[in-house]
């Protein structure tokens, strides 16, 4: 999923067990961290940072979202 938002990488795994390697998982984060490709992945991320470590706008989601739950509950639906 964050592969496809662009916000993370899939690092390549085995086939047959889905175990990772050492080379592997070294590469995928070279690419992300230091190759040029990685940059939007970086920026991307950076972005989704701003929005998921701001805990008084994740409070604010929350408390909007038990509102909605406790009116939807008392109107009986």
């Amino acid at each position: 999923m964050l592969a496809n938002k662009r916000v993370g990488l899939e690092v390549p795994r085995d086939d047959r067990d889905g175990s990772f390697t050492v080379n592997s998982v070294s590469e995928s984060i070279k690419r992300v961290m230091v190759e040029e490709e990685g940059e939007e992945i970086r920026k991307n991320a950076w972005a989704m940072r701003q929005i998921f470590g701001n805990v008084k706008l994740q409070t604010k989601y929350l408390d909007d979202f038990a509102s909605i739950l406790e009116n939807y509950s008392v109107s009986g639906n």
